[in-house]
């Protein structure tokens, strides 16, 4: 079985985003898999390979919202 990706996206925040990636990491599901979302350069319909993308920013970055 594959495992699952879980991204989050953040903005300047410091606290949350590591503690929720290391949380979910610390769980022992190894099936199951949390991460800092990177977005580079992207193409339209492309899968982003994440099951599921916390977000924590597009409400201020509209390129974003878009990806999502």
């Amino acid at each position: 079985m594959a495992t699952k990706k879980i991204g989050i996206i953040f903005g300047m925040e410091n606290t949350f985003p590591g503690a929720f990636v290391e949380k979910v990491n610390s769980m022992g599901n190894p099936d199951i898999q949390a991460e800092f979302v990177k977005i580079g350069g992207i193409r339209m319909a492309e899968p982003s390979g994440y099951r599921v993308i916390v977000d924590r920013i597009s409400h201020d970055i509209p390129f974003y919202r878009a990806y999502l």
